[in-house]
């Protein structure tokens, strides 16, 4: 029995911390998106000259529309992987605290059944 209560006191500790992280994430609902990047902000000052050069080296309107089209699909590619990875998290985080709390259940149930003889 004290096994029991024990394992119980652990599983519902662990819940407990389970519970308070859970609660740190962000939530189900999508976040707007963050403000986009300030090209002037010093932290990207030498990001901003590599990419002027890269541009600037690019006579053709046409080589420069085809780096366009790439660079947009590649961001969309990334924001649907990144809007994926955020579903799948949310699922994971849902599954281990319904675990988690299955198991308090079946422990407190195991504690109430008489023990048979």
């Amino acid at each position: 029995m004290a096994d029991f209560q024990e394992q119980l006191q652990r599983l519902q500790e662990q819940l407990q911390r389970a519970q308070a992280r859970a609660n740190e994430l962000p939530s189900l609902v999508p976040e707007p998106p963050p403000p986009p990047v300030d090209p002037e902000a010093p932290e990207w000052a030498d990001e901003r000259a590599r990419i002027e050069a890269r541009v600037r080296s690019e006579t053709s309107v046409a080589e420069l529309q085809a780096q366009l089209i790439e660079a947009l699909l590649d961001n969309e590619r990334l924001r649907r992987a990144l809007e994926e990875e955020r579903q799948n998290h949310a699922r994971t985080r849902e599954g281990l605290i319904t675990a988690l709390g299955d198991a308090l259940d079946t422990l407190k149930q195991r504690r109430r059944s008489p023990k048979p003889p």
